[in-house]
């Protein structure tokens, strides 16, 4: 009698590359939200002309589902994950204790949560963009992301600079709000300079100078890499042909 058929084995390459696709996609859905989320909090909200009561709730709404979103994309990635689930939930927190019972205090640390949370998401980001491997749209995504979470980041110190040394800044209107801060950051980010708003204390003016010299260091060593990993993804794919 034939012996029966061996049973089938599990195509372990073919489950593999499969999880691989899924994992990607997910993070590729995950890191656009992210990017629609970070773009209407930095400039949509800003520029809708809302009073400072409204632009404060809608800014706490989007701010949180953005600091989802942002932590969301780090869910594979372990240690870093728990890590970025703590901050996030911190500041998180700290924010809406601010909304319901706002303090100095609280605002305070409402925004240095923020900062750390901006800063670590940021981080992942960073490990994701320079990583090796082809140039494909979720890694250009996840670099405007970063340069954008740049100016985000900074905005946030200002506000602590402008709270802990009042007057740190110079404007005709005479009082800032978080509209005013996004645009400070984005304008010496992109090294634009209006000069509507002027840094005078030493600490906003080295915080500026700071922004401006990343802003451009960034963009430098990010086009820097993207092509030396496109030269290599070409003489790989020439190599195997």
């Amino acid at each position: 009698m034939p012996e029966p058929a061996p049973p089938k084995r599990p195509n372990a390459v073919g489950e593999k590359t499969t999880a691989r696709i899924s994992g990607s996609w997910q993070s590729h859905i995950n890191l656009s939200s992210f990017l629609a989320l970070l773009v209407t909090v930095a400039f949509v909200l800003p520029s809708m002309g809302l009073g400072r009561d409204d632009i404060k709730l809608y800014g706490d709404v989007a701010f949180s589902l953005l600091l989802v979103s942002g932590v969301a994309i780090a869910w594979r990635r372990g240690k870093l994950f728990v890590l970025s689930c703590g901050v996030g939930s911190a500041a998180l927190a700290a924010r809406w204790m601010n909304w319901f019972t706002p303090t100095p205090a609280l605002h305070l640390w409402s925004v240095w949560w923020s900062l750390a949370a901006i800063v670590l998401i940021a981080l992942v980001l960073l490990s994701q963009v320079f990583r090796d491997g082809p140039v494909t749209p979720a890694r250009i995504e996840g670099a405007i992301a970063v340069y954008l979470l740049f100016g985000m980041g900074w905005a946030q110190c200002y506000d602590i600079t402008e709270f802990l040394h009042p007057g740190s800044f110079s404007t005709a209107t005479g009082h800032f709000q978080l509209s005013d801060w996004f645009y400070y950051s984005y304008v010496t980010l992109s090294t634009v300079g209006y000069g509507d708003i002027t840094a005078v204390h030493p600490v906003a003016r080295t915080l500026s100078v700071t922004e401006a010299l990343t802003g451009q260091l960034y963009l430098a060593v990010l086009i820097a890499r993207l092509v030396a990993m496109e030269v290599v993804s070409w003489q790989s794919r020439a190599n195997r042909d």
